[in-house]
C-alpha cells in the first residue's frame, strides 16, 4: 500500500519549470503535471489541463449547432486554450487574441506551443481598452464569436461585467454572432455566476449555459 501511495504522489506531483513576478498578474508559474504544462496565477490554474477541456466542450457545442465562425475575438488569451480549440473545429477562422500580460504570452509561446496556432494575431493590451478602441473605429470590426475569459487568478475585473461593456460587445458582434463568457462555478462563485447571468439577460435576448466541473460557459446572442 505504501508503494502505491508513493507512486500516486510521484505521478501527480508537479514540477515548477518557470516562475515570473509579473507587475500585472503577480506570481506567474508554469508547472508540469504528467509532462503537460499548466499556467498558474494566484494559485489558480489559468491554462492547460481542465481549462483546455472547458473550451474544447464549448467550441464543440458551437460546431455541433452549426454555427458558422470565421472571425473570432478572444479577450483574455492566456496560453491559448480556446485558440487551439477554435483552430481544431474552425481551421480557417481568423482570430485576434488579447492578453494584458506579456509574460503570459512569452510562457505560452515557450511551453504551450502557442506560436503553432495559425491565423492568430496577438495584441498585448488591456482587453477592456482594446474593445473600447475597436468600437470607436470609423467602421468597427465585427466578429462571429467573442470569447471573454478575463480572470486574474479568481477575480474577473468589474469593467468586464458592466452594462457599458456589454453594449460595446454588441457593437462588435455580427448579426448571428455569439459571446461566450467563462465564469467560475463552485462554492460562492455559483451565486455570483447566477447573478451575472441576470445582468446579461436584458442585453442579450438569448442565453444558453454549459456547466463543467468548476466553470460555467455563458453563451449570449441576439437570437
Amino acid at each position: 500500500m505504501k508503494k502505491i501511495k508513493n507512486w500516486f504522489k510521484y505521478r501527480f506531483a508537479y514540477n515548477s519549470v518557470k516562475e515570473v513576478q509579473s507587475p500585472v498578474s503577480g506570481l506567474v508559474k508554469v508547472v508540469m503535471v504528467l509532462n503537460k504544462p499548466r499556467l498558474i496565477v494566484g494559485n489558480m490554474v489559468q491554462s492547460g489541463g481542465l481549462v483546455r477541456k472547458v473550451w474544447e466542450k464549448a467550441i464543440a457545442r458551437l460546431k455541433k449547432k452549426g454555427k458558422k465562425i470565421s472571425k473570432v475575438l478572444i479577450l483574455g488569451l492566456g496560453c491559448g486554450d480556446c485558440a487551439f480549440e477554435v483552430q481544431k473545429y474552425y481551421p480557417r477562422a481568423k482570430m485576434i487574441g488579447v492578453e494584458i500580460d506579456e509574460h503570459v504570452v512569452d510562457m505560452a509561446k515557450c511551453y504551450f506551443n502557442l506560436a503553432t496556432v495559425k491565423n492568430l494575431k496577438i495584441a498585448i493590451e488591456d482587453a477592456a481598452k482594446y474593445v473600447r478602441k475597436l468600437t470607436k473605429e470609423k467602421k468597427p470590426k465585427e466578429f462571429d464569436l467573442i470569447i471573454v475569459d478575463v480572470y486574474l487568478g479568481k477575480k474577473m475585473p468589474k469593467e468586464f461585467r458592466s452594462k457599458r461593456f456589454f453594449e460595446r460587445l454588441k457593437k462588435l458582434l455580427r448579426k448571428n454572432g455569439v459571446v461566450a463568457y467563462n465564469h467560475l462555478f463552485f462554492k460562492d462563485y455559483k451565486k455570483e455566476a447566477k447573478k451575472f447571468v441576470k445582468e446579461l439577460e436584458p442585453m442579450f435576448p438569448k442565453i444558453e449555459l454549459q456547466q463543467t466541473a468548476s466553470n460555467l460557459i455563458i453563451f449570449a446572442s441576439n437570437k
